[in-house]
Formats: structure tokens, sequence, C-alpha cells
């Protein structure tokens, strides 16, 4: 009976959690004892892997030296041709040629556009007709000419003294310009009555003064049909085709001189006092991966917006190959002053521990913590007056400029590059 029931009992839970225990301990046992029994060390495999990496930090570093440092002040513009012309038709007619396209560099006289010039044409043709007729008549007059009332030589002569005189009465502002007039007519009157302007007179009689310049306004008219680029540069902003009519004053396109570029920029008073024409000015452009142009003032305008507190500085930089091109956007640093003799470190090399300025150095191989004292900042870069103490930066020394930021002190590293500091 009693063997029946211990046969019938079920497993229970705890008989399940006993025997996982049972295997687990056996299992630690054995392990424990496993290099005893197998006669391995496994001492050695643990040493390998004591003690810290010590793999060098690379960075990369710049010598220090005394040299100048420019001070610079930041402003913003947009790029601008050196020249730019509007260019509009002086007459009115039609297009019958228009060679060139937006982009095309012209030369200075070259046509960019031709009007019909027929009409122009025969009408100088006519002028110059009348002109002949003139001409003709004009000999006649001189041959059959009679004398000439031939005033006193003596009244000439005060007439012309008078004349002397009232020049520099009017120049001296002792009087009206209503009285020199008066003065000169009478002059001019003495002279013609001696005959000394007879074909002059002769001229105005017989309409050729008249004609002669009829024939100068009809070969201005047959001119003005053909346009022509005023200035070697590139073409911009056609706005017209071959074929069409278009009315005195339209405009027809624009022309560019941008072998040299400019920017005007606003600068604040407090650094407009100190800019002068011809120091240097960077300019970057952003289209161009920041990429720095090197530019000068070329004018600073005298005069300062009392809203603003700003006045306009204008920036030359040179652009070989058409590059730079108008309307792009620049930051421009303009000189201010120029320091002698300075330390001059890449900010970043310069970073803030502690509340303190702090650069890294390398020597022999590991990098060293060094507080400085700092000067001027201008743009990317910073002025080291001195090490504290002062002996600890010197010239000479290597600069980590690269790879600082995560940097401790006294560690190993690696020099990846010396890099040259980039100050213009």
């Amino acid at each position: 009976m009693a063997d029946s029931t211990r046969s019938g009992q079920k497993i229970q839970p705890w008989h399940i959690f006993g025997a996982i225990l049972a295997v687990a301990t056996t299992g630690l046992v054995i392990y424990g004892l496993w290099p005893a029994l197998s006669g391995e060390d496994i001492d050695g495999e643990w040493q390998a892997t004591e003690g810290p990496v010590t793999t060098a930090a690379p960075v990369d570093v710049m010598v220090l030296e005394r040299r100048e440092f420019p001070l610079r002040a930041e402003a913003t513009g947009h790029l601008s041709p050196w020249r730019e012309s509007k260019i509009s038709a002086e007459t009115s007619g039609l297009i019958v040629d228009r060679p060139v396209e937006e982009g095309q560099r012209v030369r200075a006289g070259q046509t960019v556009l031709r009007l019909d010039d027929r009409e122009p044409k025969i009408l100088l043709a006519e002028a110059e007709a009348a002109l002949l007729q003139a001409r003709a008549d004009y000999a006649v007059q001189l041959s059959n000419a009679g004398e000439f009332s031939v005033a006193d030589t003596s009244q000439l002569a005060e007439a012309r003294t008078r004349f002397i005189h009232a020049q520099k009465a009017l120049s001296e502002g002792t009087i009206t310009p209503s009285e020199f007039a008066r003065v000169q007519r009478h002059f001019e009157a003495m002279d013609v009555l001696a005959g000394n302007r007879r074909e002059d007179v002769a001229a105005v009689y017989t309409n050729l003064t008249q004609r002669e310049q009829q024939v100068e306004k009809a070969l201005l008219q047959v001119e003005r049909t053909r346009v022509v680029a005023p200035f070697t540069g590139r073409v911009a902003d056609l706005q017209v085709e071959q074929g069409q009519h278009v009315g005195t004053g339209t405009h027809l396109l624009t022309l560019l001189q941008d072998n040299r570029m400019k920017v005007s920029v606003d600068v604040l008073e407090a650094d407009l006092v100190h800019i002068r024409p011809q120091v240097t000015a960077n300019v970057v452009v952003p289209s161009y991966s920041d990429e720095v142009f090197q530019g000068y003032v070329h004018a600073v305008n005298p005069s300062v917006d009392p809203t603003t507190g700003t006045g306009r500085v204008t920036v030359a930089l040179q652009n070989p190959g058409g590059r730079l091109v108008s309307g792009l956007y620049a930051d421009v640093a303009l000189e201010t002053n120029r320091l002698q003799d300075r330390m001059v470190a890449p900010s970043d090399a310069v970073i803030v521990r502690q509340g303190r300025d702090v650069v890294f150095l390398v020597k022999g191989g590991r990098s060293y913590w060094m507080y400085v004292i700092v000067g001027e900042r201008s743009g990317n870069f910073t002025e080291i007056i001195r090490g504290d103490p002062p002996s600890v930066v010197e010239p000479g020394d290597s600069l980590i400029v690269v790879g600082n930021y995560a940097l401790a002190h006294d560690v190993p590293v690696e020099i990846s590059s010396v890099v040259e500091l980039g100050l213009q």
C-alpha cells in the first residue's frame, strides 16, 4: 500500500529547480579545477590583457614663430563687375543683325547689334547734296564779293582792349555776365566790320554752315544704327532679338567689365576710421567652398550714415578666367591695423579649460598642457602674448592645432602633419 503511494507521486517544480542547481554547481567546480586537472596555465593569457592601451593620438602641429599680424574688420556684400553699362538704342529701327549671345566676350568697338540703316543713309545723301550746293554758292559769293566797310583800326584795338579787361573782370566777379556779353558783342561786331571774318560771314549768307551741320547730323544717325561695345567685357541681359523693332531708349543689353570685380560693404564707424585705401582685404566666396580671394581696398566713402553708424568701403579683386560672377555673396575681411613681431595661432588651437586659455605643445612625442595669456583676436586667429608662466611657450615650439579638443596632458601623440599658419 505504501509502495503504491510513492510510485503514484507527481514530480514537483522544486525537483526541477534542484536538478538545474546541481548541474550548474558541478559546471563551476569543473571550470575552476580544469587548469589543475588538465595541466594548462591561463595566467599568461590574463596578463596579456592587463594594463591600459597606449596608442598615440594623431595630431597636426604648427611651429610657432613671430610675424606680422593683420587685424581685420568683417563685413558682407555681393560681388559686382568693375564696370557695368546698360546699352540702349539711340535711334529707332528694325534689328537686322545681333551677332552676340549672353556670356560672350567682346572687344571695345566691336559691333553687338545693327539696325536697318537704309533710311538714315538716304537722308545723309540728301544732306551731302545740299552741302555741295552751298559750297558752290559760297565760292561764287567770295569771287563776287565787294569791299566790306572797314572799321577804324584804332576803334577795333580799343574794343579788343575793353574785351580783354572784361574777361579778367568777369573771372574776378567785378562785372556781371550780361555786362561782359555787351562788351563781347561790340568787339565781335567791330571785328566783322574790319573784314577779319569775311569768309565766316559768306558761309552764313550761303547756308554753308547749316548744310555742314545737317550732314553731321545725318552721319550721326547712320552711326547710331550700329551699336558697338563701349569697352571690352562680357555680354549679359540680352533683351532683344533679330527682326524686332525697337524705339529710341529701348534697353538692348548689359555689358560687364568683369576682368576685375568689386564688392561694396558697410563697415561700422569704429572700424571705418582705421581703414585706408590700398590695404589688403580677404574675400571669401561661399559658392567656391569658402575659397579666399586676395583683394585690396579701392575706396573709402568719407561719409558715415548716422542712422546705421556705418560707412561704405569698396574692395577690388582680380578675376582671372572670369570665375567670379556678379551677384555672388561674399564675406570680406578688411585690414584695420598690422601688428609687428607677434606670436599668432589659429583660434581653434586655443581652448578654455578651468576658465583659463590653454594650448597643447608636443615635446618628446607627448602632449603638454600649457596655460597662455592671449591678446588680439582677428577672424580665425589669436595672438599669444606669452605662456603662463612666460617661459612655457616660445617661438619654435610645436603647437597642436588639430586633435587637441579631447586631448589629455602628458599622453603619447603622433604628428600627422606640420601645417602653415595660412595668415594673409
